[in-house]
């Protein structure tokens, strides 16, 4: 009786989850953000070696839509806490119109938001100078390419 009681509190890895996504980040083809909004996300595990699994927005986008994807890779983001970051999530696959997707969840969506994209951090020496000067003896200010 008490293991048929244990057993009733234990998770099935194939039960639906509910997620909390602040925020949900839709990204299509051309990487350009399609939705972009906190959202409960509904998540169903599919044991199956084409697709993890199923996930759809349970609040509607702008236009009306909930987004769905069918997952092809799920990938956790394990960001440091003493940076101040949160763990996120990026799932890939394809959406209710069969077009690919990447949606990126809390920590991934925050990343992907304030990291520069890879062009942007061409050294400029004219520039960093100009930033040493402006920021020299100002304790409080902070030159965050140090950290990149």
């Amino acid at each position: 009786m008490f293991d048929s009681f244990l057993a009733s509190l234990t998770a099935d890895p194939n039960d639906v989850q509910i997620w909390e996504c602040e925020p949900l980040l839709i990204l299509d083809a051309e990487n350009k953000v399609v939705f972009g909004q906190a959202t409960k996300l509904e998540f169903t595990p599919i044991d199956d070696k084409s697709i993890v699994g199923h996930a759809v927005a349970l609040d509607a986008g702008n236009l009306g839509v909930r987004p769905e994807i069918a997952i092809a890779t799920r990938q956790y983001i394990d960001n440091p806490i003493e940076m101040s970051r949160r763990q996120g999530i990026i799932l890939q696959g394809t959406d209710q119109f069969e077009s690919p997707v990447m949606w990126l969840i809390n920590g991934a969506a925050d990343r992907y938001l304030t990291s520069p994209d890879a062009e942007q951090l061409e050294y400029d020496e004219e520039t960093a100078k100009l930033l040493e000067a402006e920021l020299a003896g100002e304790p409080e200010k902070l030159n965050l390419n140090s950290f990149i």
